[in-house]
């Protein structure tokens, strides 16, 4: 009987485990700790231009709790043909959200790592990006 509970508890934690891990997350649940934004527009992937000052950054700000991410990162080489990059100071931290195809975060090291985080839900954000 002890030998059954123990199992049970152990599959339900392995579940629960395995159950956050697959589950996304936001990567900036709240607006209070950013402290500096960087908008830029990525051309053909290799040349950017900063366009802070033409955007809404109260806005963008406003839009980045909504984006979501995967908890588990995954592999990527390259940047996007066309895309937006936004890189804001969190928490101490500095983040950065590709958005583009496909959409992805990650934290800006020293190292640079390939591993990034899927992103979903940045149509809003996107869209206004666009209207710039």
């Amino acid at each position: 009987m002890k030998r059954r509970i123990v199992f049970v508890l152990i599959a339900v934690l392995v579940c629960v485990g395995a159950v956050s891990c697959f589950t996304s997350y936001t990567p900036m649940p709240d607006t209070a700790e950013i402290v500096d934004v960087l908008v830029l527009h990525v051309h053909a992937g290799d040349t950017a231009e900063d366009i802070a000052g033409q955007v809404d950054t109260n806005a963008v700000c406003e839009l980045l709790p909504q984006i979501r991410a995967r908890r588990l990162p995954s592999y990527h080489r390259g940047i996007s043909e066309d895309c937006y990059q936004i890189q804001v100071v969190y928490g101490g931290k500095t983040v950065c959200f590709s958005l583009g195809e496909p959409s992805y975060a990650y934290e800006v090291t020293e190292s640079m790592s390939p591993w990034v985080h899927k992103l979903s839900g940045s149509e809003k954000l996107l869209a206004l990006l666009d209207k710039q």
